[in-house]
């Protein structure tokens, strides 16, 4: 008997094992899919090919909103007719790019290349947050202004003579009364040439907790 009880507990084993092993794999992907879903919505709250398109061009007749301030409490500084921002990130204290800020300049060069934009030139401006001395963040952003102008040229064939760089620094915060804020922290792309007169006006989205943006 005893030696019986021995041998199904020994064939019981690789059971348990591959058991175990689903069990665990299972928890890894269930991980996965939860990461995931954790990331998309913050490349979400970026604006479209469409969207950035629609913001450059002076015949299109649908507002411009600013998903990225979404749940924001501060007030945000009223976009500028002709303009859209993107979230392009650096390497920390530098104007290198990262591939995360190649991959939205990509999402980019597809605005600036439609047919409706193709024509158009555009001013690339760089803005930080307020960390930082006024001549340090002044002479980063238009380091980052002008890294992103090379990229669009250098990667997608856009005319160097389309594209002018320009930095603000700190003085320019898209979020005044929260000036450390990462969202200031931004590129934005302008239509230097917007016709204001046949352009709608743009809105940006509600904050959190009733305070309009």
């Amino acid at each position: 008997m005893l030696r019986k009880i021995k041998l199904t507990a020994a064939a019981a084993t690789p059971a348990a094992r591959e058991s175990h092993l689903a069990v665990k794999y299972a928890s890894l992907l269930l991980c996965g899919v939860i990461l995931a879903l954790s990331v998309a919505p913050a490349s979400a709250e970026e604006p479209t090919v469409d969207e950035m398109v629609c913001a450059l061009n002076p015949q299109c007749k649908k507002p411009f909103v600013d998903r990225r301030l979404r749940g924001v409490n501060a007030t945000a500084t009223v976009h500028r007719l002709g303009s859209f921002d993107r979230t392009v990130n650096f390497a920390f204290d530098s104007a290198e790019l990262t591939m995360d800020a190649r991959k939205e300049l990509d999402e980019v060069a597809k605005c600036l290349t439609d047919p409706s934009t193709i024509n158009l030139d555009i001013v690339i401006n760089g803005h930080t947050d307020a960390v930082g001395s006024v001549e340090y963040n002044q002479r980063l952003s238009e380091q980052r202004a002008e890294a992103a102008r090379q990229y669009l040229t250098t990667q997608h064939g856009i005319a160097p003579n389309r594209l002018a760089a320009k930095g603000y620094g700190k003085s320019q915060l898209l979020l005044p009364s929260d000036p450390t804020n990462g969202v200031n922290r931004r590129v934005s792309f302008l239509n230097p040439n917007y016709t204001i007169s046949s352009a709608p006006a743009q809105m940006t989205v509600p904050a959190a907790g009733g305070v309009g943006l």
